[in-house]
């Protein structure tokens, strides 16, 4: 039988950018995190369907995930298959559309840029150890980034993530992230992220998860020749998941609020992130 899960986040993040024809520094939203490292698409956003599929029975497990934050629009399509014992394959196909890129404002929609990875697995939620999910991930250049579609290098992600529960209530998780461009254009960048989740005070039904995540971009120089200084971003995450809430359909719902993000030891603004998905193992 298919497992179905539908979650809705609010998340926020930051990134630095220069006005398009005077060459000043200006506010943008965090597309270019998400289209040059994917290391939030692949490593947090992509985390919880590849969690269920396996700690679950099945062998095969895909999901649909649309992601808005202000001009870029991404739909990335995760794909996970179990391979052996602890052992699984995955995919990130994503979908991109971008308003008023570049220095024509042109709004472009294409593929961006595939991800291939390999991970393995460990433990269980209930063991002392807990779950433990290694993961190594090659971004491909398949977006087009001169439409700002794709990052025009590609990349090595390497994680790990670690889930335990204490108990039938509680469970606490943790990831470590870092991901390396093979190009000087682009900043190397790393993941930290803790958290856990609880019954949510208005019905044991709902689970409230609560994750503080912590971002960082190296020095780096996007494709317009401007040299960008480092992005710090943390935030904290909230969000609620129910199970049962329409028939089988597992619901749930959050918002990710900024606490830091500098450019250049300077306040950025900080964007908003819509997130929707939804998945199915089989």
């Amino acid at each position: 039988m298919k497992k179905i899960a539908l979650s809705l986040l609010v998340a926020s993040m930051s990134l630095m950018a220069y006005d398009d024809f005077n060459g000043e520094e200006g506010d943008s939203t965090d597309s270019q995190v998400y289209v040059e490292n994917q290391t939030v698409v692949n490593n947090v956003i992509s985390n919880t369907p590849k969690t269920n599929l396996i700690t679950s029975d099945k062998n095969y497990g895909v999901a649909s995930e649309l992601i808005n934050a202000g001009d870029i629009t991404i739909l990335n399509i995760p794909v996970g298959m179990k391979v052996g014992y602890g052992f699984g394959i995955e995919a990130n196909i994503p979908l991109v559309s971008v308003t008023d890129y570049g220095w024509k404002k042109e709004d472009n929609a294409g593929l961006g840029d595939i991800s291939l990875g390999l991970n393995y697995n460990f433990g269980k939620l209930s063991d002392s150890t807990g779950l433990n999910i290694s993961t190594v991930l090659y971004k491909t250049t398949t977006g087009d980034d001169q439409k700002g579609l794709g990052s025009g290098v590609s990349a090595v992600t390497l994680s790990h993530d670690f889930s335990k529960s204490l108990n039938e209530k509680y469970t606490v998780n943790a990831l470590a992230s870092y991901t390396l461009n093979d190009d000087t254009v682009l900043g190397n960048s790393y993941m930290l992220m803790a958290g856990g989740s609880m019954p949510c005070l208005i019905s044991d039904k709902v689970k409230t998860s609560a994750k503080l995540t912590y971002f960082y971009v190296e020095d780096h120089t996007d494709s317009y020749g401007w040299t960008g200084g480092e992005v710090k971003s943390a935030d904290l995450w909230l969000q609620w998941d129910t199970d049962k809430l329409i028939k089988t359909v597992p619901l749930g719902f959050g918002i990710k609020v900024p606490l830091l993000n500098q450019v250049d030891g300077n306040d950025a603004d900080k964007t908003v992130l819509f997130y929707l998905s939804a998945s199915s193992l089989f």
